[in-house]
């Protein structure tokens, strides 16, 4: 059995990436994976359909499979939110790209997992790839994409974590809040922005986590807290990462040349993008908070050891006189000499030399008192 240090240090690097998915020499825009990562127990996603208008809700069922679906028309006012809720097979995503005309090479990037977050355009389509930051099933985060296909009336929405994020989004959508009465970009745009959001609250907890480390540091520094530094800088590599290019992403959205975004959108896409460099300040200063906070374990147990040292030595140091008198009178010589010990022949000789040791260490304490030594 692994150590609890150890069993969580391995499920922390576990969360860095692997390219098992690529195959050497593969067709660009395939959908078919190297041997390694295939998967034949996992489920396919579960596909969800929102449809709604000015007036609200239209229409919301979970679709079995994408045979048959019906794209929506060019012409047409409403909204279609099409969400894919886990890992899609490649078969899903055959369908899916049949279905909407999208681009094989986005689709590989929705199969791969591996995509940093960016944003493409083909045709009349924007493809965005965001990640999901989250705890996962034991300690530490991970990092899930989140990607999306905007047309013009018509949001695709793919999210391969284990939970489904977007529910407060159909709850506004439900309650023919103001996200109705605009179009398909404004969807988008609620949900890159809860995306974003998501990530306050795992800084938040992370900044209480090392205000917690830095007050068990400076009063009582072990190996413990040690590791939580050394967890909470993977973690902080692992944010960086994820939301390093999300902010650049949201900024080029906001440029975007299909004119598939309306002013309004674009107002409030720059409010994202403030989160998202926030989101981005707040993962910098806590990184050098981390890297501060080592520094300051490294110098409280340096500072720990010298006090230690020096209160041996302070002993050492005492016992060298005392250690001088005990052999001074340990020296047994014949008491008929005149050049013998005066005090061996001395009835309470014994108490002298124990009152001598005591003034010696009394003094040697005041000395070291005096000089600040102790």
């Amino acid at each position: 059995m692994k150590p609890k240090n150890g069993a969580r240090l391995s499920g922390l690097r576990r969360q860095r990436q692997h390219f098992r998915n690529w195959r050497p020499g593969a067709v660009p825009g395939s959908l078919e994976g190297s041997p390694a990562a295939a998967t034949p127990d996992t489920a396919p996603a579960s596909i969800g359909l929102l449809r709604y208008g000015a007036q609200g809700v239209l229409a919301e069922q979970r679709l079995i499979a994408l045979a048959g679906f019906q794209t929506p028309a060019p012409q047409a006012t409403e909204v279609t939110w099409l969400h894919l809720q886990g890992q899609p097979t490649s078969e899903q995503l055959k369908a899916l790209g049949q279905t909407f005309g999208l681009h094989p090479l986005a689709l590989e990037d929705v199969l791969h997992r591996e995509a940093r977050a960016k944003l493409e355009s083909f045709e009349a389509q924007q493809f965005v790839v965001l990640s999901h930051v989250h705890r996962g099933s034991g300690d530490g985060f991970c990092a899930d994409p989140v990607t999306f296909f905007l047309g013009r009336n018509y949001v695709i929405s793919v999210n391969q974590g284990p939970q489904d994020i977007f529910e407060p989004v159909r709850e506004r959508i439900r309650s023919a809040t103001r996200i109705c009465a605009h179009g398909a970009d404004y969807l988008l745009y609620a949900l890159l922005d809860l995306v974003v959001d998501t990530a306050f609250v795992l800084l938040e907890e992370l900044g209480d986590r090392l205000e917690v480390l830095e007050d068990q540091i400076l009063d009582e520094p072990d190996r413990n807290a040690r590791n939580q530094i050394h967890y909470a800088k993977r973690e902080l590599v692992l944010m960086r990462r994820a939301w390093w290019p999300q902010r650049e992403v949201i900024a080029a959205l906001m440029r975007d040349e299909e004119r598939l975004l309306s002013d309004t959108t674009r107002l409030y896409l720059r409010d994202c993008h403030d989160h998202a460099v926030i989101v981005v300040d707040f993962v910098e200063t806590y990184r050098e908070m981390a890297s501060s906070l080592l520094d300051t374990y490294l110098s409280a147990v340096n500072q720990r050891m010298n006090d230690i040292m020096k209160v041996l030595t302070i002993i050492a140091t005492i016992f060298m006189p005392l250690g001088f008198i005990a052999g001074l009178y340990g020296m047994n010589f014949d008491t008929a000499s005149p050049w013998n010990l005066p005090e061996l022949h001395w009835r309470y000789g014994y108490f002298y030399a124990l009152g001598l040791m005591g003034a010696v260490v009394v003094g040697m304490l005041g000395y070291f008192k005096h000089k600040r030594w102790w």
